[in-house]
Parts: C-alpha cells; sequence; structure tokens
C-alpha cells in the first residue's frame, strides 16, 4: 500500500482486496458469499446483481450499530412492539462500494494528524454542481461546514438581530425551528395550501408574513415533509418578494439530488435574476444523497461575496479526514450509484401510492415530487381513535404524538408525527421510503392492517 493513500479505486482495490473488507464489515461477508456462488471475483462483482445493477432489493440490517433509525425509537418500547423504524431521514440502502473502498484505503495510514488541504473536496463540490445541477459555481464562493446546521444558524446570528424573526412555508424541516431556537431567534410560519394534490404557496400569507422583524425566509427545496420541488417561476416569486421586503432567503437543499424522474430541480441560485440571486445564500451537502449524515460533511456558498463574507464571521467548520475522504470518493465515484438508488426510490414512491390508494382509503396521499419521504394523512383515523381527546391524558405533545404511539402498539411502524414541522402538519405523519421495497412492503400491509379495523 503507498503511503500516499489516495482515493483511487482501482489501487485500492489492487492492493487491499475484497478480504480486509470482509473483516472491517460482517455484511460483505455476504456479498463475497453471493459472488462466489455466481463463480466471480468477489470484489470484481461485489455488490452488484448478474445485470450489472446495484442490488438495493437485499435488506441491508442496520440494527444493533448504535443507529438512530433503527435502534433509537426501540428504546420508547421496551415490550418490542417496535418492528419499522420509518422516521429518521436516512437511507437503509449499504452505501456506494466507492465510498467503503476509499475509506479503508485511507485507515491503512495510521495516522490522524491534521488535514492539509481541503481544495480536493470543494473542488469535487464545484464540480457536481456544474455537472448535476447546470449551476455555475466556483471555490471562491464556497464555505465547508460540518454540517447545514451550524452554517444556516451562522446566517440566522448574521441578519437577524434578537428579537428579529425568520419566515418559514410550512409545513417545514423540523430542524428549522431548532436552528432557529440555537440562533436565540424567534420563527412565524406561512402555512402552504393543499390544492388539486399539491402543496401550494400561499403568497399573500407569506408576502404578509414578511413584516419588518421578519429578515430571513427559510426555502426548502426540495420542501421537506411534503415532497415539492419548487419550479423556477414560483422561487422568483418567492425571491423577489423577499428582496422588495428587505428578507434574505436562506436556501436549503439538501435533497436537491433526491429528484423524481419527472421533476427538474432548480438551484436558488441559478435563478434568471442577479438581484434574487445575491439576496440569498445556498446550504447544501450530500449527506442525504450518500446517507453520510454520520461524516459530518456540508457547504454553503453565496454569489455574492459580501453575504458570505457576513456569514463566514459566525461560522467555524470541524471536519474530519475520514469525512473528506468519503465525501470526495462518492462526487467522484458515487454517480453511478446514486442514479440507480434514486431510480429505485422513484419506484418505491409509485408502490406506494398505488398501495395507499387500492388499500387504505382512509388515508390521504400527497404525490412526492422529491425527497425520499412522504406524508401521509392519517386525521380520519386520528378522529376514529379519539386522538385529539386522548393525547393529553397520556402524558403525549401532540395528538400526532399519540398517534405515532398507536401505530407503533397497533402495527409495529414506527413514523414521526406531522406536528413537528409546523403549520399545516395536524393529521399527518412523515414516513421515509428508503428502505427495500420488501421492507416498505411489510410497513404498508401493516399500517394497513391497522388503520382499516377502526
Amino acid at each position: 500500500m503507498s503511503k500516499n493513500a489516495g482515493l483511487n479505486r482501482r489501487s485500492f482495490m489492487k492492493n487491499a482486496g475484497f478480504t480486509a473488507l470482509a473483516g472491517a464489515t460482517g455484511s460483505l461477508a455476504v456479498g463475497a458469499s453471493q459472488a462466489n456462488a455466481q463463480g466471480g471475483s468477489p470484489s470484481q462483482s461485489y455488490p452488484r446483481l448478474a445485470n450489472g445493477n446495484y442490488d438495493f432489493d437485499t435488506v441491508y440490517d442496520r440494527a444493533g450499530h448504535n443507529c438512530a433509525r433503527w435502534d433509537s425509537p426501540p428504546r420508547n418500547y421496551p415490550g418490542g412492539e417496535f418492528k419499522f423504524g420509518m422516521g429518521v431521514a436516512s437511507m437503509d440502502f449499504e452505501c456506494a462500494p466507492c465510498i467503503t473502498e476509499a475509506l479503508m484505503e485511507r485507515v491503512q495510514h495510521h495516522s490522524w494528524g491534521y488535514l492539509a488541504s481541503t481544495a480536493e473536496l470543494t473542488s469535487e463540490i464545484v464540480k457536481w454542481n456544474g455537472e448535476h445541477h447546470n449551476n455555475d459555481i466556483d471555490a471562491s464562493m464556497v464555505t465547508l461546514s460540518d454540517g447545514v446546521y451550524p452554517g444556516m444558524i451562522a446566517a440566522m446570528r448574521s441578519f437577524v438581530p434578537r428579537g428579529g424573526k425568520a419566515l418559514i412555508m410550512s409545513p417545514a424541516y423540523s430542524g428549522f425551528y431548532s436552528m432557529a431556537s440555537a440562533a436565540n431567534i424567534e420563527t412565524v410560519d406561512s402555512e402552504m395550501k393543499l390544492i388539486n394534490g399539491r402543496y401550494e404557496i400561499d403568497y399573500e400569507d407569506l408576502e404578509a408574513k414578511m413584516t419588518s422583524d421578519v429578515r430571513v425566509l427559510i426555502v426548502c427545496n426540495p420542501q421537506n415533509p411534503t415532497g415539492n420541488v419548487w419550479r423556477e417561476e414560483e422561487l422568483l416569486r418567492i425571491g423577489r418578494l423577499a428582496l422588495e421586503h428587505g428578507v434574505v432567503v436562506l436556501s436549503d437543499e439538501i435533497h436537491s439530488d433526491v429528484i423524481r424522474g419527472d421533476q427538474k430541480f432548480t438551484p436558488f441560485s441559478a435563478l434568471p435574476d442577479r438581484d434574487v440571486v445575491n439576496n440569498s445564500l445556498t446550504f447544501n451537502a450530500i449527506s442525504k444523497t450518500f446517507n453520510l449524515a454520520g461524516m459530518k460533511n456540508a457547504y454553503y456558498y453565496s454569489k455574492s461575496p459580501t453575504m458570505l463574507q457576513r456569514v463566514n464571521q459566525y461560522h467555524r467548520a470541524e471536519l474530519s479526514t475520514l469525512g473528506v475522504v468519503a465525501n470526495v470518493a462518492a462526487y467522484k465515484y458515487g454517480r453511478e450509484w446514486f442514479d440507480q438508488a434514486n431510480a429505485y426510490m422513484d419506484r418505491t414512491h409509485t408502490m406506494i401510492e398505488d398501495y395507499v390508494k387500492a388499500n387504505m382509503p382512509s388515508v390521504g396521499y400527497v404525490r412526492n415530487e422529491g425527497t425520499y419521504m412522504t406524508f401521509l394523512d392519517f386525521s380520519q383515523t386520528m378522529a376514529s381513535i379519539g386522538a385529539d381527546a386522548q393525547y393529553e391524558s397520556h402524558g403525549k405533545r401532540t395528538p400526532e404524538h399519540y398517534f405515532q404511539d398507536w401505530m407503533v402498539h397497533n402495527s409495529g411502524v414506527y413514523l414521526n408525527p406531522g406536528s413537528v414541522y409546523g403549520q399545516g402538519g395536524a393529521g399527518r405523519m412523515r414516513m421515509n421510503i428508503a428502505s427495500s421495497q420488501a421492507v416498505v412492503k411489510d410497513v404498508l400491509d401493516a399500517m394497513a392492517a391497522a388503520v382499516n379495523k377502526v
């Protein structure tokens, strides 16, 4: 092994071999057995199927590995009621092989001093945005971070004085409220309207909420949990309203790669209005794209040097060597794996839509356009079990938290309560669909049996 442990996949496979990988994680031994049964070299065929595609159908067991999605919820259900962790936003798929290969190669160099440079990571971020999103940015616009949270908190501190507010189009990611709390500012919701099966922005309400104490508007694109992929004309209208009222746009685009096949993602910074673009910052990562949340690696950027400099004054990143290695490998070599994973999840969304409509008539479904979440309306079931009357006596924060427990006890399925996503989340539950379709089918069967009996 060369002392210059780089990210060359060929050199890793040639020098490290499959035995080293199998020793590092037991799951790879399964891949080795499958490959040997097919008469091929494990390092050449793993983890592909005979048709050359990656295998997303084989269930990858994450339980028992300190996994937030599968190991946290059971602590609240000591009786063993919990079966399916469909809450936390992480994929259940085994990660792209190039990531493990790069990490194992770096581990062979047994020293963990300071990084000399992150220039390669920044270069790959710029390249990914250009090739994957047709978005022209350069390295001078990019600030590396150890997560979207630190970057957005720094932006809130920069633009919002004490007592000021962040405006959020809701239902929206619950983390936005946590970020605002950490920045010691308040939030105000502009609730979207459900029109003809799609969540739509209430522009009149949005503008009315842009009062003098509102200094930033959080745009989530794609919208988590509703799944909207915002169109160019929608983003322009939002951006021009914000500019007119002196409100800075903070665009969270962490799900920007997870787009369904019939949709087009438009980066806020690629809008055809320079003034609107210069009034914004974008926050992103490939932690959702490649399931790399544990590697603590993200970035933010702005096409306005002044905006970027203001936020940088409040921000400090603490990047880990392995996080940089994993992310560079994913950017450089992971595109084919992700494209297949995204197509698989697209098919899973269709499977869920068809199943809910055919087998759970009391459950409302809104067609997802992006993210690997789906936002299901269980308000009829909640009314049938008296969630509004029961939640306080059971010590629950909201009716949706009561229903979360009810669903686990009656089906084993753990979902996220819609009430944590702000106004418009009542009666809804968020479900993560990034699992083997065999698992998703078992989840749907279990939920259908529970809701159809009440």
